[in-house]
């Protein structure tokens, strides 16, 4: 029989009778706020629903504090036995570059939904989704609508100290009629954190994702940079970017161009608008953009194939950039699967400690 706690959370009663409410849901979204239980909820749910015989899949969105896999990314996991539910094994992670929706709205709908579509690939008989405790406020309002609306879950299973989500259940109950909405109360055990308790826990996600990484070479002529400062148009040359060189006396590690704006790599920052004035001059550019590469070391990046569509085989920390190279700290062994780097807007170490955000968002 199954214990009424899980990790020391005293499970509530009306917890145990839920899972028979949910016995017909194919998709259930879990929304509430931090510290409320939702992780919880799902890992009681998910040993329920695997003891009776149902294969499950995890989604898991929550960003900021994950247990699936690692901070910044949305994950899956299939479950089909209950060895399952203690380890489970990464199906797809999608990149989101940061602990926290805000600036990544856009991202975070589409990684749901592209998630939950990979996760139906596996005909699980249900899935599980556990969500950010971004509830409060008008864009935390639409982020979800939108979420729901892309999605389309069956339930929705709200866990509240108060009201706190009945802005968001009135929304989505206006305006989609079959949906499901169940409301819990969170358990006696639900304890809060603190911010830095949460970022402690982030960083041993972290730590634990980077220890078994190393540093690897990826060319930047194989592969196509995405997000950050890139994307702005297509790579300058080598020959280009020589002349350039020669021109303003910098050195330009790497640089895109596109009608109006440019970007540009360069190993040690000069000053003075004369210098700006000279490159927007040779380029033939409204705006240009000069990084100091030692500003992209510590950005957490996605490394992807081109044909994966924001998901990664896994995540990597830069630590440099030299002539057509960037050295990435990553557990990833093989730099020819790696087509795409997405760049996130956190800065960490290697030993996983957040060191703060890059600065060319």
């Amino acid at each position: 029989m199954f214990s009424l706690s899980i990790e020391g959370f005293e499970i509530p009663p009306e917890w145990v009778s839920l899972s028979k409410d949910l016995q017909d849901g194919r998709i259930i979204f879990v929304l509430g706020a931090s510290d409320t239980g939702k992780t919880t909820l799902i890992k009681f749910l998910i040993d329920r629903f695997v003891k009776s015989g149902k294969k499950v899949a995890f989604v898991d969105s929550d960003i900021g504090q994950s247990s699936i896999a690692v901070p910044t990314a949305i994950s899956s996991a299939l479950v089909s036995s209950v060895d399952d539910i203690k380890s489970p094994r990464v199906h797809s992670l999608f990149f989101i570059g940061s602990t926290s929706p805000p600036g990544n709205l856009l991202q975070m709908a589409v990684g749901l939904k592209k998630t939950v579509e990979a996760a139906l690939l596996t005909k699980p008989d249900l899935v599980l989704v556990d969500t950010t405790g971004f509830i409060h406020g008008a864009t935390a309002l639409e982020l979800k609508y939108q979420k729901v609306s892309l999605v389309q879950p069956t339930h929705i299973v709200a866990i509240q100290r108060e009201k706190e989500v009945e802005p968001i259940l009135g929304s989505v109950r206006a305006s989609f009629d079959n949906l499901k909405i169940l409301r819990l109360k969170p358990g006696s055990s639900a304890i809060g954190r603190s911010l830095d308790e949460r970022q402690a826990n982030r960083e041993r996600r972290f730590a634990q994702y980077f220890s078994r990484a190393r540093k690897l070479k990826i060319k930047i002529g194989d592969v196509l940079l995405r997000r950050g400062p890139f994307g702005v148009g297509l790579p300058i040359s080598d020959l280009k970017l020589y002349e350039l060189s020669k021109t303003s006396g910098l050195d330009f590690l790497y640089g895109e161009e596109g009608n109006e704006e440019a970007v540009l790599v360069v190993r040690s920052m000069g000053h003075g608008d004369s210098l700006s004035n000279k490159i927007q001059s040779y380029l033939k550019k409204r705006f240009v953009r000069v990084i100091n590469q030692s500003d992209l070391e510590g950005t957490v990046i996605g490394l992807g194939m081109r044909a994966q569509g924001g998901f990664v085989s896994g995540l990597g920390i830069i630590l440099g950039v030299e002539e057509g190279i960037v050295n990435v700290f990553t557990p990833v062994m093989d730099s020819s699967k790696i087509g795409v780097l997405i760049f996130g807007s956190l800065k960490i170490s290697t030993s996983g400690k957040e060191t703060g955000k890059s600065t060319f968002y």
